[in-house]
């Protein structure tokens, strides 16, 4: 490797070529990037050229030794701003033959822009890469650019044309540009590795994605005379198709095989993956998932109507957590071990398993690592079996059962910050959907409509009764309290009476049920979230296995308990026995009293009789030196103790990782 400080017109001088490779992005830089060149050109030229300003390094390796032809250098890095400056020298060309100072324009022309004495493609000193490539070879043959107006290289020809003036000294500029801007060239030898230069340069400009860097570090390790090829049947396809995602595809890829990979570690855990493998046949497979993971981004793309429709589903209900497992098991319906059904069957069950725990409210942070390993989980089994793995599987995983989605519906909020606007809004679809219209509502213009406003009137005070304020806090973003319709704003703030005429017209069925209710009040709305839930789970139905819980509590840890409806985070299962016998204590004196009396060894005031007392929030002890399954059979025999019926207990619980 031979580094030196020099400037673009030793680097440029002499009979040389320039190539940007294939596989390199396309010209990026912006009009932040064209000032910021040009005031520090003006700068210099104010100083009197005394001076000289740093902009970069361009670091290059030579293709070839021909001595008689043209000498060509790969562009490594660098590309951004050497491109500017020939733009920049094109646009000088130009001014000077527009002032008449046509030797000038010749001088720039034959010297810095083209190879005077080739033909072909060795004519230009200076190739761009992809499209770029044609539109620059335009600009420097003077060809007209009619129908390339979107072209950052035509935006930035036309920014330094009109900015450049006959005031200004076009010799001077044109002598700063190639002298005064001090470069910092490094020439690789053969025996460098271009990639480990390229992947240490700190440059200027336009930061690499993670796709680019993916990108180069592949196209680096495939032959040059492949490199086209390659380029423009596997990866050129998979950019277009994925474009700003291309860099979460490749993310969700590396985790569909359990492999953990943050955000911004993408290319290294992905070198990592292939380092030792054939790159020609790694970029083939990772094009034929591109294509899968197109049709996840854009269900339209798929041409089976019924995979089609969960598709839309899912991509409407913004379930990109599950991206990294549907990616894999995409790929296994292509190669054919899933037929239709058995697709459409384990997309309804993701589909499933992520509503029923987002109306949960349960914690989604563990989903990742979850859907990161679920692909391996199922991937041994045949279709069938798997299907079945894959339910008994996330059953253990979070997944609630009828009874705390009924509950959970009656409070949670569904419109609010982040996105629950829009699985609210999922939800009330599908929910209208079920009931089959033979003319089928349009329901895409359609908002959430607060039946209860989202501003407290006089009227609405006056028809919510004395609790006025505590309803509204309390249900306004909740499934009773919300519906759908086109006429959001028309409705607003108006009282029930008025609304009422307006959903009794309306053609979404939703709205029709709602002019039923006399009135609109706390009691309207548990009523209308009672019967909405239980449509909820209708569309959404419970698809474990209801096994007896004493069973699964060995092994097992609580992760939620449910007492009458209400429900408790817990994670040990001392947490359930201390949350069960609280309960009976905020609700019954004499309840707690009996249980006392009947379990001594278990529950105490002082906890003198106890191998291990603990104390708890209201000053007594309980033991704490017992199994979960002792702890299941206390908690049983205290709701036996008060004669409360055993269905308003039962506890949620996953395997212990």
């Amino acid at each position: 490797m031979k580094a030196s400080e020099t400037n673009l017109q030793e680097i440029i001088e002499g009979t040389k070529q320039y190539i940007i490779p294939m596989f390199q992005r396309t010209y990026s830089w912006i009009e932040k990037q064209w000032r910021q060149l040009w005031d520090d050109l003006i700068d210099l030229i104010d100083d009197g050229q005394s001076s000289s300003h740093f902009i970069g390094s361009i670091v290059s390796i030579p293709l070839n030794a021909n001595t008689h032809g043209v000498q060509q250098f790969l562009v490594i890095d660098g590309q951004q701003r050497m491109t500017t400056l020939l733009i920049l020298l094109i646009a000088v060309r130009d001014a000077a033959v527009e002032y008449g100072e046509q030797n000038l324009a010749d001088e720039i022309h034959n010297t810095l822009l083209i190879n005077s004495y080739k033909s072909g493609e060795e004519k230009y000193k200076f190739l761009p890469t992809q499209v770029d490539k044609e539109i620059f070879k335009k600009l420097v043959n003077k060809e007209s650019l009619e129908g390339q107006e979107d072209s950052l290289i035509v935006k930035s020809y036309r920014f330094y044309s009109s900015i450049i003036n006959q005031k200004q000294d076009l010799s001077t500029l044109k002598n700063t540009i190639t002298f005064n801007l001090s470069i910092v060239s490094i020439v690789l030898s053969p025996d460098d590795n271009p990639y480990l230069v390229f992947e240490s340069l700190n440059a200027k400009g336009q930061p690499l994605t993670q796709a680019d860097l993916i990108r180069n570090y592949l196209f680096m390790r495939i032959p040059a005379n492949e490199q086209e090829d390659c380029y423009l049947r596997y990866w050129l396809p998979m950019q277009n198709k994925l474009g700003g995602n291309l860099t979460e595809f490749i993310r969700h890829f590396l985790l569909g095989v359990n492999i953990n990979v943050k955000q911004n570690d993408v290319y290294v855990r992905f070198k990592e993956m292939v380092d030792g493998l054939d790159v020609i046949e790694f970029l083939k497979k990772i094009a034929s998932f591109a294509d899968n993971y197109a049709k996840l981004l854009s269900p339209t793309l798929e041409h089976n109507m019924k995979i089609r429709a969960m598709l839309e589903r899912i991509n409407e209900f913004e379930a990109k957590t599950a991206y990294p497992f549907l990616l894999y098991i995409y790929r296994d319906y292509k190669k054919e071990k899933y037929n239709e059904k058995e697709l459409v069957c384990i997309l309804q069950i993701v589909e499933n398993f992520l509503l029923r725990r987002f109306v949960c409210g349960i914690d989604s942070k563990p989903l990742n690592k979850l859907f990161a390993a679920l692909y391996n989980q199922i991937s041994t089994y045949d279709a069938t079996d798997s299907v079945l793995e894959l339910t008994a599987y996330l059953q253990n995983r979070g997944y609630p059962k009828d009874g705390e989605v009924v509950a959970s519906l009656k409070e949670v909020q569904l419109y609010g910050q982040g996105d629950r606007r829009k699985k609210g809004s999922f939800i009330l679809k599908a929910i209208e959907r079920s009931y089959l219209h033979k003319e089928e509502v349009n329901l895409t213009s359609t908002s959430i409509e607060h039946i209860m406003p989202q501003t407290l009137t006089d009227k609405w005070i006056e028809e919510l009764g004395d609790n006025a304020e505590y309803v509204h806090s309390h249900y306004l973003h909740t499934l009773g309290n919300l519906t759908l319709t086109a006429y959001n704003s028309e409705l607003s703030n108006e009282s029930f009476s008025v609304k009422k005429k307006s959903f009794k017209m309306s053609n979404i069925q939703l709205n029709k049920e709602l002019s039923t209710f006399e009135k609109w009040d706390q009691n309207a709305i548990k009523q209308r979230a009672s019967i909405l839930s239980e449509r909820f789970v209708e569309i959404w139905p419970y698809f474990g296995k209801m096994e007896n819980e004493a069973k699964k509590v060995t092994g097992s840890s609580p992760r939620l308990l449910i007492i009458n409806k209400t429900s408790y985070p817990v994670k040990t299962w001392r947490e359930v026995m201390e949350r069960t016998i609280l309960t009976v204590y905020e609700n019954s004196t004499q309840d707690y009293e009996t249980i006392m009396n009947k379990n001594p060894g278990f529950l105490s005031i002082k906890g003198n009789d106890m191998r291990n007392p603990k104390k708890i929030s209201n000053g007594h002890y309980m033991e704490a030196n017992l199994s979960a399954q002792a702890i299941y059979n206390f908690c049983l025999k205290v709701l036996d103790d008060i004669g409360a019926d055993k269905e308003i207990w039962h506890v949620e619980t996953e395997l212990k990782s």
